[in-house]
């Protein structure tokens, strides 16, 4: 079992707190705080994307991201159940990320809510797994991520009509 020292506990939260910056980034469609996350390559292994090999963020951005999420009225990527280990300036994190992504099928001019039937939505349970090195300035910053799919919900080709919302 890990010891736990005040430095641990630091650690803890800002390796957490980099997690939360990298879903705010996807949420948000900031894609500078995404990108402030990663180190620079990072090894990416992505299931539904079919990738596992080293890329920039700008890379992942554009391949994923800044591609597909911007086709959505609105997004939230949840994590919980986090598992954190720390060796020195080595660190993983485990988690289960719940990615929620809905369209909104009408003109909702009145109100800024998303409801059924009116909107479409897929859905995805992930496990999500991040190794992270300690900057010298102390930071935290993912070198690599796995991200799988457990469970899906919804209509997926909710992906493909967001996709087709950007490209008009």
């Amino acid at each position: 079992m890990q010891k736990i020292t005040l430095q641990t506990l630091s650690d803890r939260a800002l390796i957490s707190d980099q997690l939360y910056r990298y879903a705010k980034g996807l949420d948000t469609r900031d894609w500078d705080l995404v990108a402030s996350v990663l180190t620079d390559p990072f090894h990416l292994q992505a299931e539904m994307l079919d990738i596992d090999y080293p890329l920039s963020p700008q890379e992942y951005i554009a391949l994923a991201p800044k591609k597909f999420l911007p086709g959505f009225d609105a997004t939230t990527h949840l994590n919980t159940n986090q598992l954190i280990t720390i060796d020195g300036d080595q660190a993983h994190i485990e988690t289960r990320m719940y990615a929620c992504h809905y369209i909104n099928q009408q003109d909702n001019t009145q109100t800024d809510q998303l409801s059924a039937p009116a909107s479409i939505h897929c859905n995805m349970q992930m496990p999500w797994e991040g190794w992270l090195t300690r900057q010298p300035d102390g930071n935290w910053l993912f070198h690599k991520v796995h991200m799988g799919v457990a469970a899906s919900e919804g209509d997926m080709s909710t992906m493909q009509t967001a996709l087709s919302r950007i490209e008009d």
